[in-house]
């Protein structure tokens, strides 16, 4: 099947043209920048308060851990309730508390002397809002299909990608550089006011999807006479995830496309050291995966023509886990970017395949549990592959491998990547085996007529 062909100005016109899914689009843009702004203040926030570097340091690291840990312990349950209760107001409930939850923690230190206490509260709090935000992803994501047409999905979901991993993030960013300047009002510092102006985007957010998008409450198919129980409803949305051909491909494709990205990201500053450099290097080459990420979500399905999405999904796993096997093998800094740009984009593709598949295949009543089973799965294993690769990629020495006239620096950072990429490329082949059911006959003739000439096929 073709979903849309690549986020053009006629096809992304058709998309805002929708109101409910523009208002929709923006109140996810209002909610993407305040959980990156988030991010970004409750740790400098609670950091500010410690005195020596190495407690700044490690509070900083905890509250980004905590922050992370409720995908890990409560991920499946989140999409449970995603799908049990009406999704509007799921949502507006979640941003109300996150705006209570978020300016809570400045208040915390106004009110209360003890920075212990307000950094605990702190923890808590970011807990409590990441908890929430659980459930109001898998709610938006699977109310997302009911909002438009299956054509224009694909569309969407570059739309709503782009905005997440590519424009809110830069305006978080400028955000909490812009509160730098503003002047003190006694202990209210610059991450303070971004933490109130955080909270602001979550009560914007409820207003919005309280008043101005009623068709989130709507579902295409009608509801189940009898409610499961929970535990009932959480087997429902496993058997549904594993009994699936289609979606155990896209399981084993999307852990292993993020097995391989943790990998990169968890030896990436031992590798920059055997290119030579050091944190600048380390710099670029994130810069480089999260552009190339980019470039995957937008001029990926235009670069695949009509290519069936089922078939597009694996071979993009497949293109990232190669690439990740040349990463390991470049010499140089300016080779290094050209194969992690790959990767970013092979990965960037994946998603995008991924996220777009489960909304045109999963039925309504199911989705939101797939949905949070997916990104519960994925986080889970891009934080284990990040801490591994880590720990391993500072073990071992160093050595010069000679390949002809070139000599490529060794090191266990390098292991790691070929391993990695090894295995992704491998995965891409189950994930294609899984969700096309084709032969390797049958996969080389669809890219043909995919990628030839229109002349041609007639």
């Amino acid at each position: 099947m073709t979903l849309g062909r690549h986020l053009s100005s006629s096809a992304l016109a058709d998309v805002v043209r929708l109101r409910p899914f523009r208002r929709l689009w923006l109140v996810f843009g209002l909610s993407s920048l305040g959980d990156w702004l988030g991010l970004l203040a409750t740790s400098s926030f609670a950091s500010a308060l410690m005195g020596s570097p190495a407690a700044q340091g490690a509070t900083f690291g905890a509250i980004i851990a905590v922050q992370l840990l409720p995908w890990l312990v409560l991920g499946p349950f989140a999409g449970v309730l995603a799908d049990r209760f009406d999704r509007r107001h799921t949502m507006v409930l979640v941003d109300l508390a996150r705006f209570l939850l978020f300016a809570s923690i400045p208040a915390a230190a106004q009110l209360v002397d003890q920075h212990e206490i307000v950094v605990a509260w702190a923890a808590i709090a970011s807990f409590g809002a990441q908890a929430g935000a659980m459930v109001w992803n898998p709610a938006k994501e699977a109310a997302v299909p009911n909002l438009l047409p299956r054509g224009r999905l694909e569309t969407a979901n570059q739309l709503t990608i782009v905005t997440t991993y590519g424009i809110t993030p830069v305006l978080a960013a400028l955000t909490f550089a812009a509160t730098a300047r503003l002047p003190h009002v006694g202990r209210t510092g610059a991450a303070a006011v971004a933490l109130y102006f955080n909270a602001l985007t979550f009560l914007a957010c409820a207003t919005v999807v309280f008043f101005g998008v009623r068709e989130i409450s709507g579902r295409r198919e009608a509801a189940a006479p009898r409610p499961e129980s929970w535990w009932a409803a959480l087997r429902t949305g496993w058997r549904y995830l594993t009994a699936t051909p289609l979606l155990r491909g896209l399981l084993a494709g999307l852990l292993g496309a993020f097995a391989g990205a943790g990998i990169v990201v968890g030896g990436a500053r031992f590798y920059s050291r055997s290119l030579g450099g050091g944190d600048a290097t380390f710099g670029l080459l994130f810069a480089g995966l999260f552009v190339g990420f980019g470039l995957g979500v937008v001029a990926g399905p235009r670069l695949a023509g009509r290519l069936s999405r089922h078939l597009l999904f694996g071979l993009a796993v497949q293109v990232a886990g190669l690439a990740v096997v040349a990463l390991a093998m470049m010499p140089r800094l300016t080779a290094a970017l050209g194969a992690v740009l790959v990767v970013g984009f092979g990965a960037g593709l994946a998603l995008l395949c991924g996220v777009t598949l489960i909304g045109a295949e999963v039925d309504d009543g199911v989705r939101g549990r797939v949905f949070a089973f997916v990104q519960t799965s994925a986080r889970a294993m891009l934080l284990l592959a990040i801490a591994l690769s880590s720990a391993l990629a500072g073990a071992g020495e160093n050595w010069q491998m000679v390949l002809g006239p070139v000599a490529v620096p060794a090191d266990s950072s390098r292991m790691l990547f070929t391993l990695a990429g090894i295995g992704a490329a491998i995965v891409g082949t189950v994930a294609v085996r899984q969700m096309t059911s084709q032969d390797d006959v049958a996969i080389r003739r669809e890219l043909r007529r995919a990628f030839e000439h229109p002349a041609k096929r007639h």
